[in-house]
């Protein structure tokens, strides 16, 4: 008497294209392929006792059974698709709006520092861009550094105002 992992995988080879139709019904066919896959191994590794009785319906129901598993694992996946896109949309709405709101604020920032009264503006220039000292520009500008030091403080506050929305 051959084995029930004989049988079975005999009736699987000459019932693959109803069994493929038969879980067409739930799955696309990809799937059901995967899942016929999925049964040939199950079946080659049921155990020889008790003898299956009736192996047509014994493959039937492991198909079906292997339709509905698969169905739950695509709704899960789904959902946890569905759960992490929105987690993105989340995210991505407040980055949008930080980063519109940081435009809005370095505009400001621009268009104050191009409306600096001319010594605070260009004494600020030279030390945040042209990386010079305080006592350097002094010395090239013929002033004092406290006179330096107070044009970088005004500047500094304007840009601080302006930033603010103020």
């Amino acid at each position: 008497m051959p084995s029930n992992a004989a049988v079975l995988t005999s009736l699987l080879v000459t019932e693959r294209e109803r069994l493929l139709r038969y879980l067409g019904r739930y799955l696309d066919r990809a799937t059901a392929e995967d899942a016929l896959q999925s049964m040939y191994f199950k079946v080659i590794a049921v155990a020889g006792e008790p003898p299956i009785a009736d192996a047509r319906n014994y493959l039937y129901r492991l198909a079906h059974h292997h339709a509905v598993d698969q169905g739950r694992s695509e709704a899960r996946r789904r959902k946890l698709r569905e759960a992490a896109a929105a987690c993105l949309e989340e995210e991505e709405t407040p980055d949008t709006a930080r980063v519109a709101l940081a435009r809005d604020e370095l505009e400001r920032v621009a268009r104050a520092a191009r409306a600096l009264p001319e010594p605070s503006k260009r004494i600020f220039m030279l030390n945040r861009f042209e990386g010079l000292t305080q006592r350097e520009i002094a010395q090239l500008l013929g002033v004092s550094s406290t006179t330096v030091e107070k044009h970088i403080q005004r500047a500094l506050r304007l840009l601080d105002q302006a930033r603010s929305g103020g």
